[in-house]
């Protein structure tokens, strides 16, 4: 019903109904502090996908504790699985 509302308020062209699992087929340019805030701005990335990102990135967990302590990046708890998604000016 929400995506319906939406939908129709700002048109098929501007809602997206996302409900699956992403899977870990993230792509990266090299800056890895980049490339993690901006796929997490969009959704959030579980644990298991952020750190098979960092392993084909050549790189390791200290990116992303760095991250939180900048407070640019959330650690969330969802139904049992841990998430890493952007801190925006609108969720502080």
């Amino acid at each position: 019903m929400t995506y319906q509302t939406f939908n129709e308020a700002l048109g098929s062209d501007s809602t997206e109904y996302i409900i699956g699992y992403e899977g870990n087929a993230f792509a990266f340019t090299g800056n890895i502090e980049e490339d993690l805030l901006s796929i997490t701005s969009v959704h959030p990335m579980r644990e298991e996908t952020v750190e098979e990102f960092l392993r084909k990135a050549n790189t390791d967990w200290l990116i992303v504790k760095k991250l939180i302590e900048e407070e640019k990046l959330v650690e969330l708890e969802y139904r049992g699985h841990r998430f890493y998604m952007r801190r925006l000016p609108s969720r502080h």
